[in-house]
């Protein structure tokens, strides 16, 4: 919501798309001024699913619906490398036209299993675990970085900032 104001004093349109195992919420791009007590109404509304996303279906539909050059801004995360790839695979299309930047959260917990003194074969375990995992990730967010998407992984509390931050850095350089 911060960017959507943003960008809204800007004089830019401002949209919003939301979607799980399928597409679930579109508001069409819009002056961000006007709309912004909607999308505050609609992002209130959005409740919290356990159901994987499904990232082709939602971001081919969201392709189709989008007419013009725009800035997507993409609130996701990938457990697994199949999940990863074929999100890799649906970004790369997306990236073509518009202009895409990926957020997600770092884990603080994998962070921090992974740089403990591990005490028992347990915690050892825990931390190559969470080493791979973390490792996995970072091999995700540079092909995605080597195929044009922007990517912002950032811990929770610094988000709104972080994300601001890089949208200014998009307009300034004047990437849309």
């Amino acid at each position: 919501l911060t960017v959507a104001w943003a960008a809204g004093l800007g004089g830019d349109l401002v949209g919003l798309y939301s979607f799980d195992a399928e597409p679930r919420r579109f508001t069409p791009p819009q002056p961000g001024r006007a709309v912004f007590p909607l999308l505050r109404r609609q992002t209130a509304d959005m409740s919290y699913s356990t159901v994987e996303s499904n990232h082709t279906l939602a971001l081919a539909h969201l392709n189709g619906l989008l007419s013009r050059r725009s800035l997507i801004v993409i609130f996701s995360d990938f457990a697994d490398t199949t999940t990863a790839e074929l999100l890799v695979e649906n970004l790369q299309v997306l990236n073509r036209m518009h202009v895409v930047l990926f957020v997600t959260l770092r884990d603080p917990l994998l962070e921090s299993l992974q740089g403990g003194q591990a005490r028992s074969l347990d915690q050892l375990a825990e931390a190559v675990v969470a080493a791979d995992m973390l490792r996995e990730r970072q091999v995700v967010l540079d092909r995605l970085a080597r195929i044009g998407v922007l990517c912002l992984e950032t811990a929770p509390g610094k988000l709104t900032p972080r994300l601001l931050s890089a949208y200014l850095d998009i307009k300034g350089r004047e990437l849309i």
